[in-house]
């Protein structure tokens, strides 16, 4: 019989979602850090190189965001070039860029919310705290459709908010944070009702395990470090 992780894997198309979520968030801290210490194009090339086929091949990027993203990192490598001296500081300084901003949307597109509540609740975190990221992390696509809707309203009115900026504020800010208040009435309503209490105790029906998923995946990122410590640190 197949799990519950095994089946939401499968729809996901990612195996990565099914890694325990403290290690995801370690590697991507991890990640983050030695991006920092790294001077060697090369070695810095390979992480990214690695994690960008990491987060193409796990996580499902629509060709829009895709673009805006190499536009964006090709307006910073310009800019890069014209303020550094020469190809190597503004290739460091654009592949560094890269890796620090990539290990976050694979955390993001790999961490179904309850799991990512579940990881800090692990570590102790007040429940009051884990509750504010679920909900900040729960209303970030409902604000994004709510906006999308605002707009489309206008469009139906023949209100064409790109062409009259003047007309943003009422016109999609002004309905939108009342819609996101009343979103956060019918919240607080919700947790009154079932009893919400952000001091008692709470029970977890699938607490935290480890997996050989796991093993293999801490075993992976521990290859690509050291082989990135050798092209920068072991090749000199």
């Amino acid at each position: 019989m197949q799990t519950f992780r095994q089946r939401r894997d499968r729809r996901s198309g990612s195996w990565l979602i099914t890694v325990n979520p403290l290690l995801k968030i370690a590697v991507c801290i991890l990640l983050t850090t030695f991006a920092l210490l790294l001077q060697n194009p090369w070695a810095i090339g390979l992480l990214v190189g690695v994690t960008l086929l990491v987060l193409i091949t796990q996580v499902r990027l629509s060709i829009s965001v895709l673009l805006r993203g190499a536009i964006a990192l090709a307006v910073f490598a310009g800019f890069s070039l014209w303020l550094v001296d020469g190809w190597d500081q503004a290739t460091l300084s654009v592949f560094r860029l890269m890796a620090l901003f990539l290990p976050a949307p694979i955390l993001a597109g790999t961490t179904p919310p309850m799991d990512l509540i579940r990881a800090l609740e692990a570590v102790r975190l007040p429940q009051f705290l884990t509750l504010s990221v679920l909900l900040v992390w729960r209303f970030l696509p409902v604000i994004a459709q709510e906006a999308k809707r605002i707009l489309e309203a206008n469009q139906l009115r023949g209100v064409d908010l790109s062409r009259h900026p003047m007309q943003w504020f009422s016109g999609l800010f002004v309905p939108l944070i009342f819609q996101m208040v009343a979103y956060a009435d019918e919240v607080t309503v919700g947790l009154q009702t079932r009893g919400y209490d952000g001091v008692s105790p709470r029970s977890n029906s699938r607490p935290l395990q480890w997996t050989g998923q796991d093993t293999v995946f801490l075993v992976s990122v521990g290859v690509l470090l050291a082989g990135v410590s050798y092209v920068e640190w072991g090749m000199r």
